[in-house]
């Protein structure tokens, strides 16, 4: 399952991911995307992230502001890939503590909720650093 760049059309769309994705993305140039599966043949997080963030061509924002989530719940594993300008911006420290917050969240919570916290998080950074002009 792979969610990003989500108008509410429905209400199947009514996650806590899709909603948190289209309220970040409202107040944003940023992109957000989640991806999230349970194949055990995806042993590698970070290296499969970073095909999806190639694949998905996310280094193509104006800005280079774009953010992976990608979540493995079989095999309970995760990574965040962000683009070069959002990690310019906020540095290494910002996504280690980022990643202990989603982890911790994901042994407490349920995972859509896990994750759509982050995703807040997220999006009230990119607002900061890359707010959508009106």
């Amino acid at each position: 399952m792979a969610v990003g760049k989500s108008a509410l059309k429905s209400s199947k769309d009514r996650s806590p991911i899709v909603q948190a994705i289209a309220f970040a993305e409202k107040k944003t140039t940023g992109e957000i995307r989640v991806h999230i599966t349970k194949h055990l043949r995806d042993p590698d997080p970070m290296g499969r992230a970073l095909a999806l963030f190639d694949e998905y061509r996310m280094t193509q924002t104006t800005d280079r502001n774009a953010i992976l989530i990608y979540v493995n719940i079989r095999l309970r594993k995760f990574s965040i890939i962000a683009d070069e300008g959002i990690h310019r911006a906020v540095g290494q420290r910002y996504w280690d503590e980022l990643a202990v917050n989603l982890k911790e969240d994901l042994l407490s919570t349920y995972f859509e909720n896990a994750i759509a916290l982050t995703i807040f998080t997220l999006g009230m950074t990119l607002e900061k650093y890359f707010p959508k002009e009106v």
